[in-house]
């Protein structure tokens, strides 16, 4: 079975991964059954599925295609997925494969007031901004309008400089990947 774990995050937020090893048609088909499949497993309910916003932002239906009253979030990089649930609140989630790809693009998202030491801190950084993207869907946030504050253990610090919002961002390495998390209650 490809799902790797399910756990729960907070009382009412709970987070599953799945690695992807579904064949499929497309990178797209297999992401999305992933997904399915973690929806049924996080939930045991069969009927429930994904839909998307003009934008984009994720949501859950039941069979009848009524919007069901859950957060999610959603994100996938090479061969995982992960989605987060929650019975309240916003969330955002981000995971991206580890690799040095982040160099070539790191002075689009860092700020001239933001440090990274090392490429891990900027795959970070990069994970961590947008995951508040997704938290912040409604502000369409730039990179530029995100400033990491502190790094530190399991967790950043991230603030929305729109809203003058500071939030704290879980986060953690694999060898295969960055995993970036945040909840705001409702």
């Amino acid at each position: 079975m490809p799902l790797l774990e399910i756990r729960q995050l907070s009382p009412a937020t709970r987070m599953g991964l799945w690695q992807m090893t579904e064949e499929a048609d497309s990178p797209r088909q297999k992401e999305r059954q992933a997904v399915l499949g973690l929806l049924l497993a996080m939930t045991g309910d069969g009927s429930l599925s994904i839909g998307h916003e003009p934008s984009g932002k994720p949501f859950l239906v039941d069979a009848n295609q009524r919007v069901v009253g859950q957060s999610v979030s959603i994100s996938h990089t090479k061969g995982y997925a992960v989605l987060l649930l929650s019975a309240y609140g916003r969330l955002g989630i981000d995971i991206e494969w580890r690799s040095d790809r982040v160099e070539r693009i790191a002075h689009r998202f860092l700020r001239p007031d933001e440090q990274a030491a090392s490429t891990d801190e900027k795959l970070l950084i990069w994970s961590a901004k947008e995951t508040l993207y997704k938290l912040f869907s409604e502000d369409n946030l730039l990179f530029n309008d995100m400033r990491t504050v502190s790094i530190d253990g399991q967790t950043l610090i991230i603030e929305n400089l729109k809203r003058r919002v500071a939030v704290k961002v879980g986060y953690e390495f694999t060898s295969d990947y960055v995993l970036t998390y945040a909840e705001l209650p409702a």
